[in-house]
């Protein structure tokens, strides 16, 4: 089974004086082709062994930390758009990028490659996330859902009401405020429209907003499975006689787990309800997700879907099934 990466932690951080305290030079190190170094900016190191162990997520977090550690502006812009996401601990679809977003008044001067500003008329009130000033939750999803498609938008704003880090009068407050005609408002409407809670992973996410913009019919979320024994299990994606699955990657690294999802399967397949499984790529790309869905007879429908109601819907919070 895959390790789950160990978060950044402050003190993988190394900077130039705490270095030149040990006797070593770290611009001179970091140049070798042995370096123990590895830089993450001007003046910021993290060991290449650390480094090593870091995914794209943690090696965004230690630039956007070591981007503020160096800041000298006072007070410092708040972190919004994917520099706050990280903070946030969110999913994003797609790379994180190499700058650091931060928002700032519109008469603000500068920039940098490092640091991209965005100019506002009203700085939002910044959240300290671990001695770091953020954009809220709230506007950070919807800012996100603003800036690209609709998966992009499902896949933070799913997480985020999924950790019961903001809710869906929060989101829709924060849509409300944006000005009529702005650029990604309508794009910012429509996902937290179909944002849903109960969406336990980005693929499940990202399914959705394919389903949705390939015109099938809404699918339930965390369908229970039923037989005579009682429950065994749920299903990502459900309509009547009929179930869809996104098979997660990480999952099946483990060999108890794939064997758990094979016996649930089979249950399954016994009660009459076989499911339709489909992976990242074909979720991404969309037109395979449609030959899947197609082939399997999932049914198409014009009717609009409706919200999410996390009272007559509420979050899963048993973990016992997969």
């Amino acid at each position: 089974m895959r390790k789950p990466e160990r978060t950044l932690h402050p003190d993988d951080l190394l900077h130039t004086q705490d270095l030149l305290r040990r006797g070593v030079v770290p611009w001179d190190e970091a140049r070798r082709n042995t370096s123990t170094l590895r830089r993450v900016r001007r003046g910021s190191y993290v060991e290449e062994s650390r480094w090593a162990e870091l995914g794209d997520e943690n090696r965004f977090r230690a630039l956007v930390v070591c981007t503020y550690e160096s800041m000298r502006s006072t007070p410092r812009p708040p972190a919004c758009l994917y520099a706050a996401a990280v903070l946030w601990e969110l999913p994003i679809l797609g790379s994180w990028p190499n700058h650091v977003d931060v928002v700032t008044d519109s008469n603000a001067s500068g920039g940098s490659r490092l640091i991209r500003r965005h100019r506002v008329a009203a700085v939002p009130a910044p959240v300290d996330v671990r001695g770091i000033p953020a954009t809220a939750v709230p506007r950070t999803v919807v800012d996100l859902a603003r800036s690209g498609d609709l998966a992009t938008g499902l896949v933070t704003a799913d997480a985020a009401l999924h950790a019961h880090k903001c809710t869906l009068e929060e989101l829709d407050a924060e849509v409300a405020a944006i000005p009529a005609g702005a650029s990604g408002r309508r794009r910012a409407a429509l996902a937290i429209r179909l944002a849903d809670g109960r969406s336990e992973s980005p693929g499940e996410s990202l399914s959705r907003a394919r389903i949705f913009e390939l015109g099938f019919a809404q699918p339930d979320l965390q369908v229970p499975l039923v037989d005579g024994r009682g429950l065994f299990g749920y299903s990502d994606f459900g309509w009547e006689h009929q179930r869809g699955e996104f098979d997660g990657e990480v999952k099946y690294d483990d060999p108890d787990v794939l064997w758990q999802e094979k016996q649930r399967e089979d249950r399954a397949r016994r009660a009459g309800e076989p499911s339709t499984r489909w992976v990242w790529r074909d979720a991404y790309r969309g037109t395979e997700l449609r030959a899947i869905l197609t082939t399997a007879g999932m049914p198409r429908s014009r009717a609009q879907w409706r919200r999410w109601d996390p009272v007559r819907q509420p979050i899963r919070t048993d973990t016992n099934f997969h």
